[in-house]
Parts: C-alpha cells; structure tokens; sequence
C-alpha cells in the first residue's frame, strides 16, 4: 500500500511538473456530478463446505461526482482529482433464491489525471485521458430472508484507474462547463466470512455535468 501511494505522489508531481514546462498554464479548480451506469455485480459465494456458488446483486444507478484541482496548458491538463459514488443494490440472487433487498455501498478514488485538449471553435473545447490512483470500495452486509447473511460485509482498498473523454462550452473566459463520460477500473470487494464472498473485477461508466474555473 505504501509503494502504491508513494506511486500515486510521484505520478502527480510529475503530471504536474510537465504542466508546469507548458506555454503560459493557468490553474483551475472543477466539480462534476451526475449517475453511474452501475446495473449488476457478480460474486462468489464461499460456505465452506465445496466449490463457491455463484451470486449476483442487481443494482439501480447511483450518484458519481468528483472535486478537482489542476493545471491547464494550450492542449493540455494535468489534475488530481477526488471522485466518490453510491452503490444502490435492489436484488440479490444466490440460485435458486432471488429477492428485493435494499442496500447502499460507496465507492471512493484519488486519482492524478492527464488529458489532451483541442479547441473545436470559439467556445467549445475537446478532451480526451486519463489517470492512475487509488480507490476503495465498500458494500454493505446484504442477505437473503432471514436466516442468510450471504452477501457482505466487503469492502477493499487499491489500485485504481480510469479513461475520460468530453466537451467543454466557455461561458467566460474564466469558467466552463462540462459534460464527460468516464470509465472506472476500481478494487474488487470482498469478506472473509463465514460465508466468505468474492466480487467479481468490475468496470464501469459515469456520465456526469461539470464546472470549472481558472484562477
């Protein structure tokens, strides 16, 4: 944990340093919000007794948003950024059993970001990048009736990244607003138990509005 986050600082300062070497940067500071497109998570379900059994949760769209901090060149931005999101889970499934539930999870990133820019006319700008960090994921205990706990506690800590593109309208010289997609690679939950659970490797979108100012 402690070379992945030595990764991360090193990665930043030098996204930043590169920034810094660019024709006349200017800083700014951004937020976006908007939903994930969240809909499903497959897990293994571990009793202890044999081969895991396979489960599913079935999720609704959560929020996604995200604070950033950054520095902007001709074609080219260089940020960290913070991004969290809700997981909203409406079903769970352990064959042959299904049924509603109701639970939250939370996902939480910091990532150092690059992006190419252009500028499309006057007013409206593209991007296109990425960055490398590092993220949590937690979901809650989850169950089916009331004798089967099956689902949770799990969470997990470590590497993260994710790929961005968007467009930018310039409503002043100083600010923008923004709407972007992004896809996220995040940590894959899991418990020890009993029973023991295993998400699946997830990846998945986020398509959010933005604002952000130069200063």
């Amino acid at each position: 944990m402690d070379n992945l986050r030595q990764c991360c600082v090193a990665a930043a300062a030098a996204l930043f340093a590169m920034g810094a070497g660019a024709a006349e940067p200017v800083r700014y500071w951004g937020v976006h919000a908007g939903v994930n497109t969240l809909k499903s998570w497959d897990a293994q379900v571990d009793f202890g007794f044999g081969a895991p059994i396979g489960g599913r949760a079935d999720l609704d769209r959560g929020v996604h948003g995200g604070l950033m901090v950054g520095r902007q060149s001709e074609h080219a931005r260089y940020e960290l950024e913070y991004e969290t999101g809700r997981i909203k889970v409406a079903r769970l499934t352990l064959d042959p059993l299904s049924e509603a539930v109701n639970g939250k999870g939370r996902y939480h990133a910091l990532f150092a970001n690059a992006y190419r820019t252009d500028r499309l006319s006057e007013r409206i700008d593209a991007f296109v990048g990425g960055g490398i960090g590092w993220g949590r994921v937690k979901l809650p205990q989850l169950g089916l009736g009331n004798s089967c706990n099956c689902f949770g506690p799990a969470s997990k800590s470590g590497f993260a990244w994710q790929l961005r593109a968007g467009l930018g309208y310039r409503v002043s010289d100083q600010a923008s607003v923004t709407l972007q997609y992004t896809w996220l690679a995040l940590p894959r939950p899991e418990a020890e138990g009993p029973p023991g659970i295993r998400y699946d490797r997830k990846r998945f979108g986020a398509l959010t509005l933005g604002y952000s100012h130069q200063f």
